[in-house]
């Protein structure tokens, strides 16, 4: 920050004006964001039952806009399930060329695999074995009104045996549009190195040999309802480490009702395959309280590998801003 030099008297004039100004130019600049989730979660797994009550999400975000053509983003998370206290989720600069729709992210920021739509209150199947977040990259891209396509590259925690470098390549590209009440959005994603998703990565850190992995969506909309579908997955088995001979892949399809009044409703069916789960479903039912403010109630049915089910009840008070 420049620091100015001003006469006594002048200063004493002058200062109440020059806060006033940058006050106006620091609303102009910067956007905060947040948002709250407070679950009470009640679980039966073959006769053995837990239950909790817990902050599920804090997120705090702030964008700064430097210039027409620079702005910074932040976005702080606390999971009290997911993370070792808050973190930074997101640190990066955006570069967009003036008249040109192009943009260049640098930073930290969740990389572009798989898109994830969903309405409910537990992540969706696909996001659960494909997210991939907490990597500082590069991510270059084109985007207009309708259209959407991004090359990321950045040095994932997996690596080849020996290797320690920038290793790892996500494209993506998403077409959306409108017509009447109809309107869709579709789009596809592929990388080099599944194996780093947040997931997958747990266990292995090294590997013979990197697998690809791709995802594919659909979400389309006539007036009050929406469907969406997505599937991600490997390319190819794993030939070492804990997925060993494994091709994980995971499906989610939901149908989402926005009643023309403050209830909402949410069905999903989903799966996976050479993961830890098997099967998906269940419904959510949500109520708006105010705007950003909501409460829902979900059952979600888990069918687990090892031929047990379990049943889930959770109850969602959520607010952003």
């Amino acid at each position: 920050m420049k620091r100015h030099s001003l006469p006594i008297l002048l200063s004493f004039l002058t200062i109440p004006a020059l806060q006033a100004q940058a006050e106006q130019k620091l609303t102009d600049r910067l956007s905060l964001t947040g948002l709250v989730e407070t679950e009470a979660a009640y679980s039966d797994t073959e006769g053995e039952s837990s239950s909790d009550i817990t902050l599920a999400t804090l997120e705090l975000g702030l964008e700064a806009q430097v210039n027409d053509w620079i702005s910074a983003q932040l976005l702080l998370l606390y999971e009290e399930d997911g993370t070792d206290g808050i973190e930074v989720d997101e640190a990066f600069v955006t570069l967009t060329p003036e008249g040109l729709p192009l943009f260049v992210d640098m930073g930290r920021y969740t990389q572009p695999f798989g898109a994830f739509p969903s309405t409910m209150i537990s992540d969706p199947l696909t996001l659960e074995l494909g997210e991939t977040k907490q990597q500082a990259g590069v991510n270059l891209g084109y985007a207009d009104e309708t259209f959407l396509a991004s090359l990321s590259v950045y040095k994932g925690d997996v690596q080849k045996t020996g290797k320690d470098e920038v290793n790892t390549l996500v494209a993506m590209t998403s077409f959306n549009g409108e017509e009447g009440d109809f309107r869709w959005d579709i789009g596809a994603s592929w990388t080099n190195n599944i194996g780093d998703s947040d997931t997958l990565q747990e266990d292995d850190k090294e590997t013979s040999d990197l697998v690809g992995g791709w995802s594919a969506y659909l979400a389309t909309g006539m007036g009050e309802f929406c469907l969406m579908a997505e599937y991600l997955g490997a390319t190819e088995e794993f030939e070492d480490g804990s997925n060993t001979g494994k091709k994980p892949a995971a499906w989610n399809t939901e149908l989402a009702w926005d009643m023309p009044s403050p209830l909402s409703v949410a069905v999903r069916v989903g799966g996976a395959d050479d993961y830890e789960v098997e099967r998906h479903y269940g419904g959510t039912v949500a109520w708006e309280l105010a705007e950003g403010a909501t409460v829902g109630l979900e059952y979600l049915r888990i069918g687990k590998v090892d031929d047990t089910d379990t049943d889930q009840v959770t109850m969602q008070l959520a607010a952003e801003f």
